[in-house]
């Protein structure tokens, strides 16, 4: 797969997620949304990566946690 169908693909699963998240945030609260989908995210990552592999991806999540941008949709306020 080409670096530009991969590119597509991960948009549609961004935005297929983020979606499915706006509705779920009219039942839940934004807290438990969060934290929920992070917990998914990490619990992926431990089986599908090794040890390793997981490490990495946690640091790197560490190491860039000041670069992440908060969503500017009024929507999720």
């Amino acid at each position: 797969m080409s670096s530009k169908e991969e590119d597509k693909k991960l948009k549609e699963a961004f935005d297929d997620v983020f979606r499915y998240s706006l509705i779920m945030g009219l039942k839940f609260p934004w807290q438990m949304i969060a934290a929920t989908l992070v917990t998914i995210g990490l619990r992926i990552y431990k089986t599908v990566l090794d040890d390793e592999g997981y490490k990495g991806m946690t640091d790197s999540i560490n190491k860039n946690f000041d670069e992440i941008e908060p969503f500017n949709d009024e929507t999720l306020h």
